[in-house]
This record gives structure tokens, sequence and C-alpha cells, in this order.
């Protein structure tokens, strides 16, 4: 017999993997955030160009131990030569004639202060990449997020705009209806015509936005999008945790722009560093071996071989190593007010996404209650058109202060969550994950019931 604890846990696998299976049935044939993103990310310019700077940084490593490394080096050559030599001997030379020459020559550094900065300046450059290419990906999952809300807040107009069309035909209809039976008039009758043709126009608008926010979307995704998922009814939540200085905090550890502009800092104030170190000395082993046919002289070989230490004092080159080290300090200098720069500007964008977001849940818990407000009045309007205490303006009134709540209720909804991804960007800690709890919001749009709605 099993235990009780091991049958329970193979029932919760069981139901979580049905669960599973029934969302993937659902989603199929839809595009997914997630889906969209990671069909982005693979064709992204700004990615792929963040990728091809972090490949191109790793080379920053070996070139720089290249500095410390043994430089070995071979020559060879045939020359033609044609000399005319006097004062050297009883008869002056006069000789055309081929030589050849060939040498090696190695040498080893011993010390060098500028190649061991250069290690770490190596260090730096990578790690700025890295930020780079972590700030790309974060603005991507931020640009896809935002465009598939937009596609979707664009859509939900489109689907009010058909309602309208549907509740204003049945307006036009009883207007029709009451007009035979002698209870109505041909006012309210052209009214309802009228406010239908403009319900049919908001229709083609409403079309038109939505093929702008799908190619938007295509264009932030690089791919063709098909059906998306829609959001289904949620609760609107505030900030977690609900202190703005946390959100702050956050950001200026985490949001990747300022990781590379601190690192940025670091690789300026290494150069001040590696221009000072021009003026240490510097010490080589050469190692050399040179052989010469008539080089010197017609018929005379010179051979050479010798191995020294190098000690090189730089004492003066023209005032270039002090213009360098300035122009470095100027740089730093620069790194730095750029570095505090982006402090501001994070700072106040992760103040501002977070007062947004909490403005959000108000904003979207008023825009439910004035739709249900909205649609209370709508009902009993008709009602009374029907009993004759209300006419058709009044309802038709009544249906456009209905969409327009119901209209702006969504566009409440999408925004409340496009300030949660803009925050969790604005303080550097959105990642796949967010997008896969956005996608946890998503279910199949319902199917249009009524065709002829637009």
């Amino acid at each position: 017999m099993k235990p009780k604890y091991q049958s329970s846990a193979y029932i919760t696998t069981l139901i979580f993997f049905l669960a599973s299976l029934l969302t993937v049935k659902a989603c199929y044939g839809y595009d997914s955030v997630l889906s969209l993103y990671n069909k982005a990310v693979k064709k992204d310019p700004l990615v792929l160009e963040a990728e091809a700077k972090l490949k191109a940084s790793f080379t920053e490593k070996p070139l720089a131990r290249s500095q410390l490394m043994p430089h070995l080096e071979a020559s060879m050559g045939q020359g033609y030569y044609d000399k005319n030599i006097s004062g050297v001997g009883p008869r002056d030379v006069r000789k055309d004639y081929w030589g050849d020459n060939y040498g090696a020559r190695l040498i080893q550094p011993i010390f060098n202060g500028q190649a061991y900065i250069s290690l770490k300046m190596a260090q730096s450059i990578i790690s700025a990449q890295e930020a780079q290419l972590l700030f790309a990906k974060q603005e991507l999952i931020r640009r896809v997020a935002v465009a598939y809300l937009d596609l979707l807040d664009a859509e939900a107009r489109l689907k009010a705009s058909k309602d309208r069309v549907r509740l204003d035909r049945k307006v036009l209809d009883r207007a029709r209806t009451f007009l035979k039976v002698g209870t109505g008039d041909i006012v309210s009758v052209k009214e309802a015509e009228a406010r239908l043709d403009s319900a049919k126009a908001a229709v083609i608008r409403a079309k038109n936005l939505v093929s702008v926010k799908k190619t938007n979307l295509s264009i932030v995704t690089h791919s063709q999008v098909g059906d998306i998922l829609d959001v289904r009814k949620i609760t609107p939540v505030p900030p977690d945790p609900d202190d703005p200085q946390k959100w702050i905090e956050a950001a200026l550890d985490n949001q990747p722009i300022l990781k590379e502009a601190s690192k940025r800092l670091l690789l300026a104030t290494q150069k001040v560093e590696h221009e000072k170190r021009a003026r240490w000395p510097r010490i080589d082993l050469e190692a050399a071996a040179d052989y010469a046919n008539g080089q010197f002289l017609p018929d005379v070989i010179y051979r050479e071989a010798h191995g020294v230490f190098k000690f090189t004092f730089p004492l003066y080159l023209g005032g270039s190593i002090g213009a360098k080290v300035e122009k470095a300090q100027a740089e730093a200098v620069a790194a730095r007010h750029r570095l505090n720069h982006f402090r501001d500007i994070v700072t106040l964008q992760t103040k501002n996404a977070f007062s947004t977001l909490k403005d959000s849940v108000a904003l979207v818990d008023a825009a439910a209650l004035a739709l249900e407000s909205a649609k209370v009045s709508m009902d009993a309007t008709n009602k009374g058109y029907e009993v004759g205490t209300r006419d058709v303006i009044d309802v038709l009134d009544q249906t456009d202060k209905y969409i327009f709540r119901k209209k702006q209720y969504f566009h409440a909804l999408y925004n409340h969550l496009k300030a949660r991804i803009l925050l969790k960007s604005a303080s550097g800690t959105i990642g796949e994950a967010d997008l896969r709890s956005l996608e946890g919001l998503l279910q199949k749009q319902p199917e249009e019931k009524d065709s002829k709605n637009g």
C-alpha cells in the first residue's frame, strides 16, 4: 500500500498535467506574447547588434595578453645591389650582384605596466557589453508586450464598435416597427439610421486601427502576426512592494543601462591609469639571429646572434603622454556625468512608472463601475422606450454612452497591464518570466456570433 502523501502528489501532478494540456489545446493556433518574443529575439537588430559586439569584446582579453606574450618574427629577402665603393682599400669596388639575407627575432616582454592594466580594461569592456545585451533584450520584452497589449486594445475597440452597430440596428428595427403600428414617427427612424451609419463608420476606423497595431507588432517581432490571445477578467493589483523607494533602489541596482554606464566609467578611470603608465620603464628580453650575403660589401657574409635584456625609459615623447593622460581624465569626468545623468533618468522613470501603475488600479475600478452603471442606464432607457416614456434619442444616447464606457474600461485594463510591464522595465527587473505571467492572464478570444455587425 502506497503512503497517502505519495498518492496525493501523484494526483496533483496528474491535475497539473491535464490543466497544462487543456491550456495548450485552447491556445493552439494563436500567437502568444511569449512565442512572438521568442521569434523576435532571433531577428531583432538591436539584440543581434549587442550580441555581435559582445562577441567582439571577448577578443579584448587575448589582445591584452598578447602584450605580455613572446613575439617571434622571421624575415628573408633577396635583392640586387649595384655598389660603387671607394676609400675602403687600395682599390675601388665597382660591382653589381644579387644578395640574400634572412633572420629571426624574439622579444619576450618581462615588465610592461600598460599591459597589466589592459587586462583589467578588457574585462570592463566585456562587462559593459554584457549589460548592453541585457538591456537590448529587456527593451525587446517591453516593446513586444506593449505592442501586444496595444493590439488587444485596438481589437477591444473594434468589438465595442461592432456591438454599437448591433445595438443601433436593434433600435432602428424597433423604431421602424413603432412607425408601422402608428406609435412612432419618421424622425426617430431617420435619427436611428443616422446613428447606425455613424456606428458603421466607427467600425471601419476601428478596423484600420487594428491593422496599424498588428503591423506595428509584426515590425517589432519581425514576423507575421495571426490571431492573438485576449485578456481574461482580472483583478487589478497595486505595485508590490507598495513603496516607490524600494522600486527605485531596485532600479539603481539592476537597471542594465546603469550597469553599462558604471562599467564605462570604470573603463575610463582604468584608461587614465593606462596612459600614466606610459611613463614607466619597460623591460624586454630580445634574442635575434641574422644572416646577410653581400648586404654590406660584395662577397662579404655577415652573421650575428645575440640575446640581451633591453631597458626602455621614455624620457620625452613630444608631450604625447601628458596629452593622452589629460584626454583620458576628461573622458573619465564625462563618463561620471553620464552615469549620474542615467541615474536621474532611471529614478524619474521608475517613480513615474510606480505612480502610473498605482493610479491604473483606481482607473480600472472606476471604469468598471462606470461601465456597469452605463449598462443599467441603457437597459432602463430601452424599457422606457418600449413603454413610451423615453424617445429614440434617449436610447441612442445611452447606447453611445455604454459603448464609450466599454471602450474606456478595456483601455484602462490594458493600460494597467502595460503599467505592470513598464514598472518592471524601469526597475531593470523585467524578464521572460514577466511574459509568462502576462500570458497566464490570456485566453482564447470568443468567436463573433453576429457576422453582420460590420
